[in-house]
């Protein structure tokens, strides 16, 4: 192995842990591994079920070559995935010591996989188990090189620790994003705000809610207000009481109440407002101030986009059945509905008790409480 500086391994650490953050930056961080390492090849791969091209990631790859081995070689018996699969996370293995060299060598795998990209002897280490899949990390010499040595195998095990952890802080981002993005296309609001009723962040449904003039709930300077006096001293009644937990003393359970706007808007809306305790966890060197969240739905007949097509797939509903049932959901009779919908009544009345069959219902103001109550929770698309 050449003399590698402090400089060069402290850049390579820098950018295994860049990528923990920006996925973008791992294709960087494998090939300054395979450089610093004078391999012929290196990468992050998943194994497990349904493999796809986004689950391998190394530099100058083929990506042909890479998807015809995963149409026919992913799901075929594999002795290294096996082993792999079976081993401790954690492990700093060199592939053939894992097998056997000559085991490795008669496999398929090895002579139509590895040998034709000149991966003739690698090291590696598994990264993380989830289920039915395993990461590693592995980096190749090829046929002309000389093999791992003993220098090689120390750099390893000091820098695949930090290849690791940037897995497992990447999984961390990754579910965090996700978990942001399921919160922004729930249809109400979630507003996190402190003691001081200073907006700490919120979805984009609270967003909509609060640039409304008829909402009667607006934010000023980034603080939540309420328009009214008896809303904006509940408001501030209810945060300051879930934010006032010290010294043991529980905080307040919260509470809901609703804003009636009083506004001349051509859409004035009534809101119900649920404020709760935000839990703190106290295993944080910087845990978050005290605050509580607030819940903010219009209560409104208006039914979302796509309501029919939801009940339609919901409850095995026709079209027309979905339809009757959305209407009647909107505050709509029978007799409007019917009419709305072009049809007899006595055709009406007669969708609707194959409603009621396939709802489990047996009256109609028990059929629109149930569908108002399967809202769903993501936007239309």
């Amino acid at each position: 192995m050449p003399n590698i500086s402090s400089e060069t391994v402290s850049s390579v650490i820098g950018d295994i842990y860049e990528a923990a953050h920006d996925h973008t930056a791992w294709l960087r961080a494998i090939e300054n591994l395979r450089r610093m390492f004078d391999g012929s090849k290196a990468c992050l791969v998943r194994v497990g079920p349904n493999l796809q091209l986004s689950d391998s990631v190394a530099a100058n790859t083929d990506p042909e070559f890479t998807t015809r081995f995963i149409d026919e070689f992913a799901d075929e018996p594999n002795v290294l995935k096996d082993a792999v699969m079976a081993a401790p996370v954690g492990l700093i293995y060199s592939d053939h010591a894992l097998v056997g060299h000559e085991r490795l060598r008669a496999t398929r795998f090895w002579n139509d996989w590895m040998a034709p990209q000149d991966m003739y002897g690698g090291l590696a280490c598994k990264l993380l188990a989830s289920g039915s899949s395993s990461w590693f990390f592995d980096v190749q010499r090829g046929r002309n090189q000389t093999a791992f040595d003993a220098a090689d195998v120390k750099l390893f095990r000091a820098v695949a620790p930090h290849i690791r952890r940037s897995v497992e802080i990447g999984r961390k981002v990754q579910t965090t994003q996700a978990l942001a993005s399921t919160f922004s296309r729930l249809p109400f609001g979630i507003i996190l705000v402190d003691e001081h009723q200073r907006i700490v962040t919120m979805n984009d449904a609270a967003e909509a809610v609060l640039a409304q003039s008829g909402s009667g709930l607006h934010q000023r300077s980034r603080h939540l207000v309420a328009d009214d006096a008896r809303s904006a001293k509940m408001l501030e009644r209810l945060i300051s009481d879930v934010c006032a937990c010290s010294d043991g003393i529980a905080p307040g359970l919260g509470g809901d109440f609703l804003i009636a706007s009083r506004s001349n808007s051509s859409r004035p809306m009534t809101l119900s407002v649920s404020v709760s305790p935000f839990p703190r966890d106290r295993t944080h060197t910087l845990p978050l101030e005290p605050c509580a969240v607030v819940l903010v739905r219009d209560m409104t007949l208006d039914l979302p986009a796509g309501f029919e097509k939801h009940l339609q797939n919901l409850f095995c509903l026709s079209p027309r059945q979905a339809q009757l049932a959305a209407l009647l959901s909107s505050g709509r009779t029978l007799k409007q509905a019917a009419a709305d919908q072009g049809i007899k009544f006595s055709t009406a009345r007669s969708n609707l008790e194959e409603v009621f069959r396939r709802t489990g219902t047996h009256q109609q103001s028990q059929l629109v409480a149930l569908l108002k109550s399967t809202h769903p929770l993501g936007k239309a698309q």
